[in-house]
């Protein structure tokens, strides 16, 4: 018999959100546009270590899972924002008690560096 996990958290519908999540970078990316919407250059400076290459990526990704909208801004010059669908707003309260969680139970990567999530 396998056994249930309480509090009806399935593994099969964890599945998915952490396949898209658990990307590297894509956290921290939903985690500065919960500060509110951003160019592409701002959210570049906000996540350290992200190539643009990858920063691309992650947001198209994001984008097409419904979490995050991206708008052409009229030049000139053009320039492109990024925010969060009201999808990708939902999940606030749940980076919210992961950030409570991850301050309660692990220690920090860099004691210098702050949370950085909206």
């Amino acid at each position: 018999m396998v056994p249930t996990p309480p509090d009806g958290v399935s593994c099969q519908a964890l599945t998915p959100v952490f396949a898209l999540l658990g990307k590297r970078w894509s956290g921290l990316i939903i985690g500065t546009l919960l500060a509110g919407p951003a160019r592409f250059s701002e959210i570049a400076k906000l996540v350290p270590g992200v190539s643009e290459r990858m920063l691309s990526g992650r947001l198209a990704e994001l984008s097409q899972a419904g979490l995050v909208e991206r708008e052409v801004l009229d030049g000139p010059p053009l320039a492109t924002r990024y925010r969060l669908t009201s999808c990708g707003e939902a999940l606030r309260p749940a980076l919210h008690a992961l950030e409570l969680w991850a301050q309660e139970h692990l220690a920090p990567a860099d004691p210098r560096a702050g949370s950085g999530c909206g």
